[in-house]
């Protein structure tokens, strides 16, 4: 399973990525959040995880752009933020084709591999 980690946050990057890899996953990762963008839009990944809160481009941003391309319900994205949502933003969020999961920070990992087991 190819799985693609996009978060400007190198210390959890990091963490999930070894997380991910003990678990026999491959992991490819990115603190630029343009160079996430361009992975999603120029390869197939099984699972993205995206962080929403980061500088320059978020992941909305990213999501959004993903939709104006009609390639967002080609992927299987959990967003992940730090940020306190309300419940009605992310069932808006959930209600995306190819949003399957909206995990918050701090990220406990064994919420990770259900979510990505859905």
């Amino acid at each position: 399973m190819k799985v693609l980690l996009v978060d400007d946050n190198p210390d959890i990057t990091e963490l999930l990525s070894k997380f991910l890899k003990a678990k026999g996953y491959e992991i490819i990762v990115t603190n630029d959040p343009l160079d996430g963008l361009a992975k999603i839009k120029n390869d197939q990944y099984d699972i993205v995880f995206l962080d929403i809160q980061m500088p320059g481009i978020s992941g909305l941003d990213i999501i959004q752009e993903l939709e104006i391309e009609n390639i967002l319900r080609e992927q299987n994205i959990i967003i992940f933020s730090a940020n306190n949502f309300t419940e009605s933003e992310i069932d808006n969020l959930l209600k995306k084709d190819g949003i399957i999961a909206c995990l918050e920070k701090p990220i406990q990992l064994s919420e990770i591999l259900t979510v990505m087991v859905r």
